[in-house]
């Protein structure tokens, strides 16, 4: 098959507010432009930073701009595969018509559940797991408990929004979804996709593999917010000797600094990228007591790649990183305090951190890219 042509689209969070998908967007396009060449890889980026309130409410629905804008690109270039990550709110599902309308494959990454759940992460604080939205016919819920950003009116805008691509079978245009971890797979088909349509296919990241022989106390990474465990955490950090210090990074509840100032909890605050990563290269291990089912383990991984192993939660896509005993550690919300204890001189933690390293290969971003082009591919075979 001669050279591929793709187009990589993607809608940024705020600038303020970078999330995982911004990384693995960057670092995808990144790695495919140096496999396939500049030439063969096009990109349409757009950031929230540049949401205003009338494209909020008139624009949700369908993107007329981004629509020809697509449309334009995949005609002009002779463009084969339309692989689309976040499209909302600013792009809107038009996309995937304007792909398939000028003739080319639709793929989609599904950084998140909001196909299903307005809020993305199918979790309420106070609450935990929910999924009321995907067990009701009319899924009001979202609105009721203002799950997207807070707000009863940003909430019925999504809703309604969702219900309307729904209405309008505009997800049909995608001809495969990419999912991150063989969990998420397994939910999806639970949740009515067909399984024929899913394609596991992992993040890739840029890894290091430094091992670092000198490595000290616990960290967490993440925003400080209930759904991210960081609150029982604290509480079981409260009840421990002193001899455990736990470095927190990360912002979003200045209350818990003040709640739980004690010498073995140190908050750091946001650091940059490389700040963050030289801390868990130092540090013996991460733990990650996130409530939610997550879709891939970023942090997971490039704690791994340094050969600090993980305790995490074994809740959702933990399972496929975190090999319990072997790796890392895995443990119930009820079981936590009981692991940690037992993580801290663990008789083969050097045998736990070589591991973590082999498992970190296995997302190895030259590695995942060649799998990623290969699949393309294949999805190709029947157009050719």
């Amino acid at each position: 098959m001669a050279d591929i042509k793709l187009l990589i689209i993607h809608n940024k969070y705020k600038s303020n507010n970078i999330g995982g998908e911004d990384v693995v967007y960057t670092q995808e396009l990144h790695d495919l432009r140096e496999a396939l060449g500049d030439e063969n890889v096009f990109t349409v980026c757009v950031s929230n930073d540049d949401i205003n309130k009338f494209n909020l409410i008139f624009g949700i629905w369908f993107s007329v701009k981004y629509y020809k804008k697509i449309k334009q690109i995949v005609r002009k270039n002779k463009i084969d595969l339309v692989h689309v990550h976040n499209f909302y709110p600013m792009l809107t599902p038009s996309i995937f018509k304007a792909a398939k309308d000028a003739g080319a494959k639709v793929v989609h990454t599904l950084h998140n559940y909001r196909l299903w759940c307005i809020s993305g992460i199918f979790y309420r604080d106070n609450v935990g797991v929910c999924e009321l939205c995907v067990k009701n016919k009319y899924p009001y819920h979202g609105i009721v408990h203002k799950c997207y950003r807070k707000s009863y009116i940003q909430s019925a805008l999504a809703q309604c929004s969702f219900w309307f691509y729904r209405a309008t079978r505009v997800f049909d245009k995608i001809d495969f979804f990419f999912v991150l971890t063989s969990f998420q797979k397994e939910k999806l088909i639970l949740l009515g996709m067909d399984g024929k349509k899913i394609i596991l296919k992992p993040n890739s990241v840029e890894l290091p593999f430094n091992y670092i022989n000198d490595k000290y106390g616990y960290i967490y990474v993440g925003r400080l917010e209930e759904s991210k465990g960081i609150h029982n955490l604290l509480k079981i950090w409260k009840l421990l000797d002193e001899k455990f210090i736990l470095t927190i990074i990360g912002s979003g509840n200045d209350r818990l600094l003040s709640e739980y100032s004690q010498n073995n909890i140190i908050f750091k605050g946001s650091l940059s990228r490389e700040e963050t990563l030289e801390r868990i290269s130092k540090s013996k291990y991460l733990i990650q007591p996130s409530l939610l089912y997550e879709t891939f383990g970023l942090t997971i991984i490039e704690a791994m790649s340094h050969g600090t192993p993980v305790i995490g939660l074994n809740i959702g896509t933990r399972s496929d990183f975190i090999n319990d005993g072997i790796n890392g550690f895995l443990s119930n919300k009820s079981d936590l305090e009981r692991v940690i204890k037992r993580s801290y001189n663990y008789f083969d933690y050097q045998s736990l951190s070589k591991n973590s390293i082999e498992t970190s290969k296995l997302y190895e971003n030259h590695y995942i890219t060649n799998k990623q082009i290969n699949i393309y591919k294949d999805i190709l075979k029947d157009k050719a």
